[in-house]
């Protein structure tokens, strides 16, 4: 079986049994037909060796695509390469041994203050129903840690019917319950209120009502962040960091910030989070060491007695 062949069976596969995200797929299948198949499409599947990985590798570096950009592609071959092995059955390379991945730096979190919200908020003009609908958006976002792709799949009706939970497919077809507080179902309610049609998405565009879309909203938070005048880059998933950090900043456990985010591994969690803020280092230190050792220290000068340093 060649490589194009096998790609197009793991694309299936990825949709139809991984329920894999749409936008996952497209970026599989942009680094498939970026770098591996222009150079093995033809190529018999167990024919690919770890010389042919190393070169593979060299063509990347001449091209000095960044770091990011040439995991990317690594990765997506490691599943590739495992899929072959496991689900076709097929005698190629061990992925876990001939395809090592590229040494990535610790992922710098970005998040907003409190102060930088404030500035977010007061930048949306909720007169109009598009300005309406942003400030919604952001609340759930902040108030929920949802993905953008998360919360545009939202529906109308578990909020018409007073819940104050809902049970939501995420990334990879995973569950989980998203809790919205009191503060945020307000704010929904008052966009339903201001529709008039019956279309079931909580976000809808306006005129003809279509659910928005994830490409719609680039272009959104670049106009928002100028208006805030906020120098970081504005995404919604760094509203997604912001609500992580903020529950990380306030005391609250890993583990049930891992569930509240919705990450398949705590080590997605703690590679993003821990240590992210010195200051909430430090209070940890604070409060939860404790030797039970009273406090008084006796002044310095030579000890005696059973308490002498033994030289």
């Amino acid at each position: 079986m060649t490589v194009a062949e096998s790609s197009r069976l793991f694309l299936a596969y990825g949709r139809a049994e991984r329920n894999y995200a749409h936008d996952t797929l497209g970026k599989f299948n942009d680094c498939l037909r970026s770098w591996v198949l222009p150079q093995w499409a033809a190529r018999e599947v167990e024919s690919i060796d770890r010389l042919d990985v190393i070169r593979l590798r060299t063509a990347m570096a001449d091209r000095k695509l960044s770091t990011n950009r040439q995991y990317s592609v690594l990765m997506v071959l490691k599943l590739l390469f495992k899929f072959c092995r496991e689900i076709l059955r097929l005698s190629c390379l061990d992925p876990t041994k001939e395809i090592p991945l590229p040494h990535r730096e610790k992922p710098h979190v970005q998040y907003l203050t409190n102060e930088e919200v404030q500035r977010l908020f007061a930048a949306i003009p909720i007169h109009t129903f598009s300005g309406l609908r942003l400030r919604v958006l952001v609340e759930v976002l902040l108030a929920t840690g949802l993905r953008i792709s998360e919360a545009l799949a939202l529906n109308r009706m578990p909020f018409e019917l007073g819940q104050r939970e809902v049970e939501i497919s995420g990334k990879g077809g995973k569950k989980r319950t998203v809790f919205f507080p009191e503060r945020t179902l307000l704010w929904i309610k008052r966009l339903l209120a201001r529709r008039a049609d019956d279309f079931p998405a909580l976000f809808v565009t306006t005129g003809e009502p279509r659910r928005v879309a994830r490409a719609d909203m680039s272009k959104v938070f670049i106009a928002l962040r100028r208006r805030a005048q906020i120098d970081k880059k504005l995404t919604p998933h760094m509203l997604r960091h912001t609500y992580c950090t903020n529950l990380l900043l306030n005391g609250a456990d890993i583990t049930f910030i891992k569930e509240l985010a919705g990450h398949s591994d705590i080590q997605t969690t703690a590679k993003y989070y821990l240590g992210v803020d010195k200051r909430a280092l430090r209070e940890v230190v604070n409060r939860c060491l404790n030797y039970d050792v009273p406090d008084h220290i006796p002044p310095p000068g030579r000890l005696t007695g059973p308490n002498a340093l033994i030289n």
